[in-house]
């Protein structure tokens, strides 16, 4: 399972949440210790104003206490006008504040209405002080929430900030496997645009070269068919029927190896510049593989179907019919009949597999063989071939978001294997 904090988006949220985290607990820690000092300060004032004007004045004592929010309530009375029993000490920072504040014998009792119950050393009566205290839920009920309004911007600007990056992350692949690209949409940091630019005159230098290299491929191609016309013309003429059969073999490889020049030069020069392509039009591969692989080439035993995919698994018509023809002319130059076709639905993907019944390929070659111009050691088709196939092969199931996998059948033979997404 793929660690989530292992992205760069999860490590920026990680590390902003935890900072804002830190600095609120940290922040409502320090305002709370404040806001006691000052509550604790408040209610000494008010407790010894309430005591010095009923010294005073013991008849406007009621008013100037009624004026602080605070009440005169017996000894003996105490329980009964509210305060928790046993109305003892309550044991609250507050209480060991506003207690350290008040001579011997004070008792300090706090209720969760707010209120603060005081008896003045060893008086004869307690204080009741109204709405002294804020209850703590009210500022965690806020705090708590702007903090979730922090978290919530955070993981936003986190996930904008890695957008670039995950886009240019995702034309990376796209280019390296050999798909169309389309450049890159610059946004974030100027860093981050930056290196998003790059990347495109990179991509697009890139592709210039590939089209160079193809269009040169193309030219060299196109320029040797004239003399293998003529090649041809002259074998035509030719009275020695031993040595017409041989030139014309000769000639025969010479078209083929051109015909895999110009295939491979005609995909290499794509370069699409948006994604404002008209879609090609499509063909259901079992039909395809049915019509074009069956019939007599199965009576004779030379092919076997197992076609199961189902009409939803469709290519383009002139990427299914390359594909499928070049997997073929392989499997029938390079190994032995039958050749196997197959098609089945696997999970979210199609697949679609052929496989011959001759000698393989080396296990150290594997990789390689799908290179262009690459041909494995053991490999014995008359030289008709030039190391193409697997590699326009590769191109065009990348081009259709496909994936490709070779590899020995336990039993004899080589198996390719085409997966397709829904």
């Amino acid at each position: 399972m793929r660690n989530p904090f292992d992205t760069l988006f999860g490590r920026l949220a990680l590390l902003t949440t935890g900072l804002i985290v830190l600095v609120h607990v940290t922040a409502y820690v320090a305002v709370n210790h404040e806001r006691n000092i000052i509550d604790t300060e408040h209610a000494r004032r008010d407790v010894m104003a309430a005591l010095r004007m009923k010294e005073i004045d013991g008849a406007d004592a009621a008013g100037v206490a009624k004026a602080l929010g605070v009440r005169y309530i017996g000894a003996e009375k105490i329980i009964e006008a509210g305060c928790p029993a046993p109305c003892d000490h309550t044991n609250t920072p507050f209480d060991r504040d506003l207690l350290a504040r008040l001579p011997a014998g004070s008792r300090v009792v706090s209720d969760t209405n707010g209120a603060v119950w005081v008896r003045y050393g060893n008086a004869s009566f307690w204080l009741r002080l109204s709405d002294i205290l804020v209850p703590s839920f009210h500022f965690f009920g806020q705090s708590a929430v702007t903090l979730v309004l922090a978290l919530m911007l955070a993981l936003v600007v986190a996930w904008q900030f890695q957008r670039p990056l995950r886009r240019l992350s995702g034309a990376a692949r796209q280019f390296r496997s050999g798909r169309p690209t389309v450049p890159v949409e610059e946004g974030g940091p100027v860093e981050i645009r930056s290196l998003i630019a790059d990347f495109n005159r990179m991509m697009h230098s890139l592709s210039l070269a590939e089209q160079e290299r193809a269009l040169l491929l193309a030219g060299i191609a196109h320029d040797l068919k004239a003399p293998i016309t003529r090649m041809r013309l002259r074998v035509a003429l030719m009275n020695d029927e031993e040595r017409r059969t041989g030139f014309s073999r000769d000639a025969e490889s010479l078209s083929a190896i051109l015909a895999q020049f110009l295939e491979h030069a005609m995909r290499s020069s794509v370069a699409p510049s948006s994604t404002n392509v008209e879609p090609a039009p499509t063909e259901g591969v079992d039909e395809h593989c049915r019509k074009n692989y069956g019939g007599s080439l199965v009576d004779e035993g030379l092919v076997m179907l197992d076609l199961s995919a189902g009409e939803a698994f469709r290519l383009p018509s002139v990427d299914l019919d390359r594909i499928v023809s070049n997997l073929f002319e392989n499997a029938m130059s390079h190994g032995e009949v039958p050749v196997e076709i197959s098609t089945r639905k696997n999970g979210e993907h199609y697949r679609l597999t052929v496989r011959d019944h001759g000698e393989g390929v080396p296990d150290d070659q594997i990789e390689s063989v799908m290179q262009p111009f690459v041909r494995a050691n053991n490999q014995r088709a008359e030289q008709l071939h030039h190391g193409l196939g697997l590699a326009v092969v590769k191109r065009l199931a990348c081009q259709n978001d496909g994936e490709i996998e070779c590899r020995n059948a336990a039993d004899g033979g080589f198996v390719v294997i085409l997966s397709f997404p829904q």
